[in-house]
C-alpha cells in the first residue's frame, strides 16, 4: 500500500483537518480506494465535487436501467414501505414519533412507512422523476435536491439516512448540514455497509458495494463512530436490518458485477424467467444499521 499525505484536498473529513497519512488500498473502476489512518474511512474522490456528479450518477438510468442500480425502483414499493415501517419502529423505542427528515428517499417508499407508524415526513432527493412521482402519487412532502445544497428553516426529531451516507460527494459539507437541521438529543439513523464484514474482507476489491462513482465512501461501525463522533453524535445501538430485495434486482445486481461467460448467460436466464417476481430475504451478513443521538454542538 501507498502511503501520501494530503495537501490541499480535505476529502476524509475538513473537521479532522485531513493532515495525516492515508493509504492508497487498491483502485476499482479507474479510481483510486483510499483509507484514512485516523478514522479509518475508506473513500474515492468523485471527479467533480458538486452537483453535477449527483445529476449524472443518480439519474433515471440509475433507478429503471439495472446495473449497479435499480432494474425497477417503483416495484420495491412494498418492501421499502415495510423496511420504513420496521425502522420506525424501532426509533420509536427510543423517542416519540416527530418530524423526520429522510435523505435520498428517493420516491418516498421508506418515507411512507415512516409516516404510517405515526411520524410527520419530509425527504429530500435530487433525482426529479422520483421526486414528482412521491408527490404526485403518495402525497409526500419531497423536495427535490442533494443533502448538501439544502437550506431549510426547520428542525428534525430524526434524520435518517438509509443507503445514503456513502454517496455523498462532500462529507464534511453533508454533516455540517445534518447536525445543524437536527435538534439537540435529535436522532441520526445510518444504515451502511460494513467493510470488516467478512464478505468484504473475503472478496476485497471484488465486494460488491466497492462500485465508484456510485457509492464514494465505506464504513465500519468503528470509523463510522470516528466520523460521527466529530460532529457531536454518540452511538445508542447497532444492528443488522431485516432487509428484503427483489430477485430480479438481486439477478440485475449480479449481473452488473460479471464478465462474460457461463455465469452471466445462466443470470441472463434467469432474468428472463417468472422467478424474479419473488421477494427475497438479504442475509444481513454485511450491512448494519446505526442509531445516533446529537448531545452536544459542535464548536468551530
Amino acid at each position: 500500500m501507498s502511503t501520501y499525505y494530503p495537501t490541499e484536498l480535505k476529502q476524509c473529513s475538513k473537521i479532522l483537518e485531513c493532515n495525516i497519512p492515508h493509504r492508497n488500498v487498491f483502485k476499482k473502476n479507474d479510481y483510486d480506494i483510499l483509507e484514512c489512518i485516523q478514522c479509518e474511512q475508506r473513500y474515492s474522490i468523485p471527479p467533480t465535487q458538486s452537483k453535477t456528479h449527483i445529476e449524472k450518477v443518480y439519474n433515471d438510468e440509475y433507478f429503471l436501467g439495472g446495473g449497479a442500480g435499480y432494474p425497477n425502483y417503483f416495484q420495491e414499493k412494498e418492501i421499502l414501505i415495510t423496511q420504513g415501517r420496521n425502522y420506525a419502529r424501532l426509533v420509536n423505542k427510543y423517542t416519540q414519533p416527530g418530524l423526520v427528515l429522510d435523505v435520498g428517499a428517493a420516491c418516498g417508499f421508506l418515507l411512507k412507512g415512516f409516516e404510517l407508524e405515526g411520524w410527520e415526513g419530509m425527504g429530500i432527493e435530487p433525482n426529479q422523476k422520483m421526486v414528482s412521482y412521491g408527490i404526485e402519487e403518495l402525497n409526500l412532502n419531497l423536495i427535490n435536491t442533494p443533502l448538501e445544497e439544502l437550506s431549510l428553516n426547520e428542525q428534525f426529531d430524526l434524520i435518517a439516512l438509509i443507503q445514503v451516507i456513502g454517496h455523498f460527494y462532500d462529507l464534511d459539507k453533508a454533516l455540517e448540514i445534518i447536525s445543524h437541521q437536527l435538534k439537540n438529543d435529535g436522532f441520526l439513523l445510518v444504515e451502511s455497509w460494513d467493510m470488516e464484514s467478512l464478505p468484504a474482507k473475503l472478496l476485497g476489491k471484488y465486494w460488491h458495494e466497492y462500485s465508484p462513482p456510485s457509492v464514494l465512501r465505506w464504513f465500519s461501525k468503528k470509523s463510522l463512530i470516528s466520523v460521527l463522533d466529530q460532529y457531536g453524535f454518540e452511538p445508542i445501538k447497532f444492528g443488522r436490518p431485516k432487509k428484503k430485495i427483489s430477485l430480479q434486482h438481486a439477478l440485475s445486481l449480479l449481473k452488473s458485477k460479471q464478465p462474460n461467460g457461463l455465469f452471466k448467460s445462466i443470470l441472463d436466464k434467469l432474468q428472463r424467467s417468472n422467478l424474479t417476481n419473488i421477494n427475497i430475504i438479504y442475509p444481513p451478513v454485511d450491512i448494519f444499521w446505526g442509531l445516533f443521538r446529537k448531545k452536544r454542538c459542535r464548536i468551530s
